[in-house]
This record gives C-alpha cells, structure tokens and sequence, in this order.
C-alpha cells in the first residue's frame, strides 16, 4: 500500500454549490452518442447518458423502447441511479456540474443541478440514494453531493484525472479509476477519507471500474504501455502496447494482477467498459476500438491472471475455446457495460451505434438492439469519426487513434511513434519518444507534429494511419473525414477563470509578466492560438534530430495537458519553467517567485 499520490492543485473556484439555473433543449436529429448507463435493481430499466445530444434516456427493456428522454446538460459522461429507481444523477463533462433527475415509470425530470467542478466524469449512488460521488477529472477530486439539499458537502484529491467510480458491495468503499497517474484510489465512504493509492504501474486509460462480490478486489480494463516504437513487428508483438484486464486487492496487501486480452494478429482495441456479475463467475469488457465485447468465465478453470504487467500477448490457454474467452462482435463503438442480476445478459451503451444492446452470455450471442435514435445517414464529421475510433485502422487491429489521443486531447504518455526521422535501437529508452499532444483546435495551429514539419493536416493524418500505426493508407474520402472531426475539437470551459470569463488579480498581473521580454513568451506564443506557427531552437533539442527545433505548442488549455514539453519531462508547469523551458536560456532573464506566480495563474488561464 502506498501513500495518495499528489496531485496537482489548480486552484479551481467552484464557490457556489448550486449551479444557476439554465434551459436545455433536446435535439431529435442529433447523434445520440450513448456513453454511460445505469441498471434498474428488478432489471427492468436503462438510464442512458447521451454525450452526443446532451440528453438522458429512459429506456424499457421488455419493449425495448425509449419511454422518455429529456435534455440535461453539455456532454453527459456519467449516470447513476438509485436502488428504488426513483432518483438519477448524471454528470455533464463540458457543462462541471450534475443534474438531478425525478424518475418514474415513463417520464425523466430535472429537478435540480449542482456545480462539481471542471470536467466531471463518473457517477455513484449510495445504497439509500441519498448521496452522490462524482469523479471530477481535471481537477483530480471525488465530490460528495448530498441529493436532498443539493449541496456539495466534502473533496478528496485523488489520482490524476479519475474517470471511472464503484461503490463496494457493503457500500463502505469507493474506488476510483485515475486515468493519467496508473492507479486507482480507495476511499473509505464512513470516514470520507482516502485509504490509499493503489498503483497500477504502465496501465492507462483507466474507464469503468468494478468491484468484485465480495467487495475486496476492484477491476478494471485498461491499456498497457510497453514503450517500444511503433514498427510493424513491435505492434505485432504487443511491444508497443497492449490491452489488459487488471484487478487489484482493495486493501494494497498484494500486488496488481493482469490478463492480457490481445491474440496475436487479432488484437483488442481500446478496452473502456468492465462489468462483472453478482456471483463474480462472468466478466465482461468492451472494447470499443475493436467493435466488441470480450465475455470471460472465471467459474470452473481458473483464469490465468498474472502479477503486474503479464505478457505481452494472450495466455494460449484462453484460445483452446474451452468457454473462459469469447468475442462478440457488435459492431459500433461499445463503451460502459452492465450485468443483468442473473448474469446471463450483458447490456452495452453503443456510442457510435447510437443503441443499448444485450449480449447473452450463455451464447455470447448479441440478442437485442434497441436504437435510441437520432440520424440515421451519417455525416462527414461523424464519418471521420468513427474512423477516428476504429483500431481496425491499424496494424492487426491493435490501437486507433483514441487510444493515445484519448477523447480528441491526450492520455499523457509518450512514444516513438517514428516521424521524426530518428530512432535508437540500442537501448530501452529508445530517446526518440515524444509526448502525445492535445487534438482540441489542431485545425488551428499548424504546422503539425513537434517538429513542425508537417504543414498538411491532411498529411498528417495520412502519416499516423501509415505510419504511428501501420495501417492501410486512408482514401482522400477517408482522410477529409478525419479532419473534418478534427476540427469540432475544442477545450471545455476554462475552470482557472471567474464566473463571468474574466481574469483573476494574479492572472492580469501574470498576463502583464508574459507579454514582458523579461518572461520571452510571445517569442513564440503569440497570436489568437498562443503559437505562432514557426519552428524554434529553444535548447531542448538532440543532436540526432533529424528536424531542427520545435513548433511551439498552443498555450490554450495549458493547465490540462501535463506532462510538459515535448518528452513529458516536465511535470508540471512550474518544473517546466523554472528547468528546462526558464525564461533565462530563452532570451529572458529571471523571475521573482511573485512573478512565477502570476505568470502561472495567466498561463493556467489560457
């Protein structure tokens, strides 16, 4: 067991619990873009959180129709609801708050919101449903929301950027899914503390966690970072990454304990949802790059679980067809999972397909897809979408484009993704490995790679399909697609600012430190983009590069894509600018400790 691990404090000043009140209308010709559900305790009804329309959908298993829906907020992200199925909580990822919602057996109401904080994500419910926990993702919190009062009462800082939260079966704990720090946190509920950070060591991507029955032992699916660069027979190997199943005993008494999910030449992309059942003899895992959902029997035979990083492709053992390894193909994009009560049918919110689908798990059989509607022809955005998702597109379906740009902004990792025109076999730190940058305005702040190089975004695109991920060469089609999606990328509301968008006292001063030639800023991050699309020396080059300098990086959003610099070697924005990125080797001369400060408190404002 290990101590929390720090976290970074933005100074998010969320002052009002109780949101202001505000109109939201529903869209029927949107994409609906299911991304989280939640199941009724008799297994009768779904509650959906659509992130594509901003709406939560009530849906009838039996009828397998939507008996009522109604507009919530800016991109839901997570849904819960109670044990009585009268009360749903979902979270707005763009929108910082949750709303709450009177449920009844055909109608959805929003009966109240409460601000949380920037970026919130997962959502639980305590056994009487009277207390909700929310994992508030940029600012590296679980909140506590009392229902009644609509008050939030009690933060804890957690891992960096939780996404996934479960309760444990005694409803005594909650363990949360940190995405960009490898590790889950325990909280113990009673006590509103953190019991420990448990670390998950080279496994991102964290998404949907689980307990397993008897509440000592959390899941979750999640990638596998293996550090080489991204050659056809590296990927191949599962020497680039790959996708895991991991469980973790909640006291920290023993170590993390993987399945490695990926066969050779068939691989499994983009692993997101993890549901296991009641009994904890059926597991299920979604894996939304590869149109699937992965259904593992742990009664009978054992699984092969393995400690820490397991092997880099599938237990052969899984592959005897013995019933403990099955794929489901269901087409779309499957992300949060959910076990009927039996543990015999397996529900998936399909976010590409636009549907909840049941899977039987006795045939691993897709039995049932109930459409929640929205457009049926698919646009050039939500074309370039799904290729945007589809891990098919590389080499043996090992990764998409999601993987690494998790969500169109970045999981935080770094790798040689091989198009900056070096690479060093000789030893395991292959030097060449670069950090994965943000997609939001990527349409608006070229040139492109950190180079510079690049001055097509089309070409750019060709260039990851090609090579960072080996795959087939995308059509003129193909690729006009991806960058018409590309370009709907933008940042979420900027929690580093006042309730009106205005600056505090300590950013206008840093603002004022960041246009003076002593901070050298504007050198290059000038302009509407805070880049000015020019390569620069800046010190930090190798002298193996065979493309000299960097395109400085848009400062928009710069709170929230640490690591710094182009190898992550910075992580955070103070490293960077009191180490290798200080105003003194960049034609600037030192800061006061005031002065940092402020210049911090603009650029977090960004």
């Amino acid at each position: 067991m290990t101590c929390p691990r720090s976290a970074l404090l933005l100074g998010f000043a969320f002052l009002s619990a109780v949101a202001p009140a505000r109109s939201a209308t529903l869209n029927p010709e949107a994409y609906r873009s299911p991304i989280a559900l939640a199941l009724s305790a008799d297994s009768s009804r779904l509650l959906v959180a659509n992130q594509g329309s901003g709406s939560v959908a009530l849906v009838d298993l039996k009828s397998g129709t939507v008996v009522a829906e109604v507009a919530t907020g800016d991109r839901p992200a997570g849904v819960a609801l109670s044990a009585d199925g009268r009360t749903g909580v979902v979270s707005h990822w763009y929108g910082s708050d949750v709303a709450i919602l009177a449920v009844s057996t055909d109608a959805l109401k929003v009966t109240g919101r409460v601000e949380v904080g920037p970026e919130p994500r997962g959502v639980a419910l305590s056994a009487d449903g009277k207390t909700a926990y929310v994992a508030i993702g940029a600012s590296n919190e679980v909140a506590r929301v009392d229902l009644a009062t609509k008050a939030l009462t009690g933060r804890l800082t957690v891992g960096r950027e939780p996404r996934g939260l479960a309760i444990s079966p005694d409803g005594t704990r909650l363990v949360t899914g940190d995405a960009r720090s490898e590790s889950m946190t325990v909280i113990s509920l009673g006590a509103w503390k953190v019991e420990c950070s448990l670390p998950l060591v080279g496994c991102a991507n964290l998404r949907q966690v689980a307990f397993g029955p008897d509440g000592k032992e959390a899941y979750v699916a999640n990638m596998q970072n293996r550090g080489m660069a991204t050659t056809e027979s590296n990927i191949d190997l599962g020497w680039v990454l790959g996708q895991r199943l991991s469980r973790v005993r909640v006291d920290g008494k023993t170590p993390v304990e993987v399945i490695s999910l990926d066969p050779k030449g068939k691989a499994v992309g983009d692993v997101h949802g993890v549901a296991i059942s009641r009994d904890g003899k059926h597991i299920a895992v979604s894996a939304g790059g590869t149109h699937e959902v992965l259904l593992l029997r742990a009664d009978g035979t054992r699984l092969p679980w393995r400690d820490k990083v397991g092997r880099d492709l599938i237990s052969p053992e899984l592959l005897n067809n013995d019933g403990r390894y099955r794929r489901v193909m269901v087409g779309g994009r499957p992300t949060e999972l959910a076990f009927s009560p039996d543990g015999l049918t397996v529900y998936a919110a399909n976010y590409l397909d636009d549907s909840i689908q049941a899977i039987d798990f006795a045939s691993a059989r897709l039995v049932k897809t109930i459409d929640l509607g929205g457009p049926k022809t698919l646009s050039l955005t939500r074309r370039g979408e799904a290729l945007f998702h589809d891990a098919n597109r590389s080499s043996n379906s090992w990764y998409s484009c999601n993987t690494c740009h998790s969500d169109g902004h970045t999981n935080g990792l770094d790798f040689d993704t091989m198009n900056d025109g070096w690479h060093d076999y000789s030893t395991a730190h292959l030097l060449s490995r670069k950090k994965v940058p943000t997609l939001r305005r990527v349409a608006q702040t070229g040139p492109w790679t950190w180079h510079g190089w690049q001055t097509s975004l089309d070409e750019a695109t060709i260039e990851s399909f090609t090579k960072s991920m080996q795959g087939k060469r995308p059509s003129a089609a193909e690729s006009k697609a991806v960058v018409a999606f590309l370009a709907t990328l933008d940042f979420p509301r900027n929690p580093n600012r006042d309730q009106d968008g205005g600056l505090s006292t300590a950013a206008k001063r840093g603002e004022q430190v960041f246009r003076s030639s002593k901070a050298a800023c504007v050198s290059c991050h000038s302009g509407p983009e805070f880049t000015d699309g020019k390569v620069h020396e800046v010190g930090l080059e190798d002298s193996r590069d065979v493309y000299r300098g960097f395109n400085p990086p848009s400062l928009r959003g710069v709170y929230d894509k640490d690591p710094y610099l182009h190898d992550g070697r910075a992580k955070t924005l103070r490293d960077a600018l009191n180490g290798p990125h200080n105003p003194e080797d960049l034609g600037g001369s030192a800061l006061s400790l005031t002065e940092m400060d402020d210049l911090i408190a603009y650029l977090k404002s960004l």
